[in-house]
Formats: structure tokens, sequence, C-alpha cells
């Protein structure tokens, strides 16, 4: 223990301070390989729409363009996800989203490759779109994908409500709206790609999961997974925004065509529209307590906009309803879950996988329940914390290392020193 605790409670030195500070540390953005080109995407500028033809005849004339990819150029899978390949590489049916890539260029220079989409000609034929849950729900939608708008619901059913409902003499219900909102990490994403004298194709990335982008790079390029090594460089901020493959395959794509090193770097305002964000989410919720605070249920359906693809969203929105009694003890769980396509940018992991939206609901509901029956907020929750042997939402029981209830006194410790408790 005492070996422990000269980390635990003590100022320490981060590992990456002094390279960062002093300017050794190598990002992806630092690479500059011999014959190195430089990787740009065509990006559709509809939210949802069919792609009736692509010309790219006039960017590839244009001196200095070294190649021009659309999804017929693809050697392997056109596909890519984190759990769900849902997300074309380069789209060649139609776009979902604002933003999905339709083409790729390879050229001498970031200002050749620009000029080169520009030259690329794109017959859309628009189509009706949807951009709240309500509209993707509604009857005879237009469909994000084949499948339907609803990738998943899920369910959360612990005790007997009708008898949570009839124990409890304070009930407050309301409902929760979130946002959608943007990592915003300062080091855009960038991958540099090349393959070397094996024959081995190298990505070096600012990337959080190596071993699984090489698991979505491998067979959209058609190579065995023993040939492609994934380097995660120095990583200028994630936050979960870095989980879901951004520039690796692109880059993969264009340094297998040419056979020189490829950089892809995503300007902000690409980072901003093609990134994956926080999913907005609409929760609404009913939570009831007895006449001495104790909560007896809680009732709810958490929606989240997905946008077009799924990354991992149908997991964070589960995980937010199972967190939606939050750290509380609550004998009765009834709480629905839908994770739900829509033209909107794709969203996927940050920060907290969805609990955030659970914590502001709940959090919200025990002030107001609190308020509603003339209790103080912080002994509402104290009396309600989860402790040792009593169960979660999932009736998962834990025998030790709950320290919510500890948390709490010495959070009224502090508030009441520093005279910020009433």
């Amino acid at each position: 223990m005492s070996n422990l605790h000269h980390v635990v409670g003590q100022r320490v030195i981060r590992k990456d301070s002094e390279a960062k500070v002093t300017a050794k540390a190598i990002y992806a953005g630092d690479l500059y390989l011999p014959n190195m080109l430089f990787g740009k995407a065509l990006r559709s500028q509809y939210p949802h729409a069919k792609i009736k033809g692509i010309d790219t005849s006039e960017a590839l004339a244009i001196p200095g363009v070294q190649a021009v990819l659309t999804a017929k150029d693809i050697p392997g899978r056109n596909k890519f996800g984190l759990d769900i390949l849902d997300q074309p590489v380069l789209a060649e049916e139609k776009v979902r989203m604002m933003g999905d890539a339709v083409a790729l260029v390879a050229a001498d220079d970031p200002d050749v490759a620009e000029l080169a989409l520009r030259k690329i000609h794109v017959d859309y034929e628009e189509l009706p779109a949807v951009f709240t849950i309500e509209e993707a729900l509604a009857e005879n939608a237009p469909r994000v994908h084949e499948k339907g708008n609803l990738l998943q619901h899920t369910r959360v059913r612990k005790g007997d409500l009708e008898a949570g409902i009839a124990r409890s003499r304070y009930i407050v219900e309301d409902t929760y709206q979130t946002q959608r909102v943007d990592h915003a990490y300062i080091e855009p994403e960038t991958s540099v790609a090349f393959m070397d004298e094996r024959g081995v194709l190298n990505v070096l990335t600012s990337t959080q999961y190596p071993f699984r982008d090489r698991r979505q790079i491998a067979p959209v390029l058609a190579l065995p997974y023993n040939m492609v090594r994934v380097k995660q460089m120095v990583t200028g901020g994630a936050f979960g925004g870095k989980d879901d493959i951004t520039t690796e395959i692109q880059a993969a794509l264009l340094a297998q065509a040419t056979g020189c090193p490829v950089k892809v770097a995503w300007t902000r305002t690409e980072s901003m529209i093609c990134s994956t964000k926080r999913h907005p989410m609409s929760i609404h919720v009913s939570t009831g307590c007895d006449e001495n605070g104790k909560l007896q249920f809680v009732k709810g359906e958490v929606y989240s906009d997905k946008g077009a693809y799924c990354s991992i969203g149908h997991f964070i929105t589960k995980k937010s309803g199972l967190h939606l009694t939050g750290p509380y003890f609550v004998p009765n769980v009834y709480v629905d879950t839908f994770a739900v396509y829509t033209n909107n940018t794709i969203c996927g992991p940050y920060r907290g996988f969805g609990i955030l939206q659970a914590s502001f609901a709940h959090e919200s509901q025990m002030d107001q329940l609190a308020e509603k029956m003339g209790m103080d907020p912080w002994q509402f929750r104290y009396i309600n914390a989860l402790r040792e042997g009593l169960t979660t939402a999932t009736g998962q029981s834990f025998t030790y290392g709950v320290g919510f209830p500890q948390t709490l006194e010495k959070m009224k410790e502090y508030m009441e020193e520093t005279n910020l408790y009433e």
C-alpha cells in the first residue's frame, strides 16, 4: 500500500511531458517521407442522394495528380465500421450524410490535390432526408439504410414497475434533450501510409486502436492482416473521436495505388463535418420515491440520433439506458433504448459513452424530487446511494469497492469548509 501512495494522491510528472514541450514528440502530421504524395477526399454536399455517375477524367489530366480513386477502384471490401460494416469507404450507390467520401486524390502537392477535387464531376439525384429522431421513426420515412432507420431497441427490466409506482408518494416526469458535440482535439485526424521493402503496408496514424484499425484496413485493400502494420503516433487528443477509422483507409488505398508514401490530413472543416460526434439524445424519464425519500422506480425511454452510420453507437445508446438510474439503488426499473439512423453527421464514442447524457437526466430528476418533498438534495442522494450488497439496474450486486457514499461525504466536508454548503 505504501508503494501505491507514492502515486495516488501525489503530483506526478507525465511521462510524455518532456517530449512534447521540447518538440521531440513526433505526430503523424510531422512526418515527411521521400517522394511522399498528399491525399484528399471529395465529399458529398448532400445529406442524402443517389450517385448516378462520376467523371474523373479532368482531375486525372492535371499535372502532378498521381491517382484518382472511386469505389470501383477498391480492391477489397468497400465497407468498414467498428462493429457493424455499414459505412462505405467511398460512396458508390448513394450518400447518406454531408461529408461522405466519394473519391480520393493523390497529388505531388496539397494545392494540386485540392484543385483535382474541384475537377471531379459527380451526378447526384437528391433524395428526401431525415434529420430528427421523430422524422426517422415516422411511418413511411425515407430510409437511411435499406433495413430501416431503427438500428437497435434494447430493454432493461428489474423488479415490478407497477408496485414501484404504487409505493411512490412523489413522482417527477420530464423529458431531457442533449446536443451533438464535437471532440475538438487540437490535432486533426492524420495518417501517413507506405509500402515497405517487404510489401507490408505501414500506416502511421493518430489513433486510439491500432489493432482494430488493422482489422478494418486489411479487408478493404484485400491484404492479409499480417501484411498490414498500424503504428500509433503521438496522439494530440482523441477523447473517443479517434476510436473510429478516419484517415487510415484513405491513406492506405492511395499508397497501395501509387506505390508512394501518402499523407492524408483532414482540415479542421473536414474534422467538424466528418468525424464522429457525441450522440444527441432525447430522454423521457419518470422517477418516484416514497414519503421518506427512498427511490421506488425509474421508467424511461432513451432515443439517440445515430447519424448516418453505427460506429459503436448502439452500445453507447444501450449503456445510456443501463445507467439511467445513476449511482442510486432503484428496486424497480423499466427502461427502453432506441438507436436511430438519420442523415445527420455520424455519432460515436465520446468520453463517458452515453453515461453523460443519462447523468444529465437522472441528476435533474434527483434535484426535482428532493425539492418536491422538501429534502436537502445532498441528503436525498445520500440515502439512495448504491452501497455494497445493493443491486444496480441490471441486478448486479457489488461486494466491495462502492465508493459513492464516501464520495458524497467528502464532498459535503469540502463544501462546508469552503462555505459552499447551505
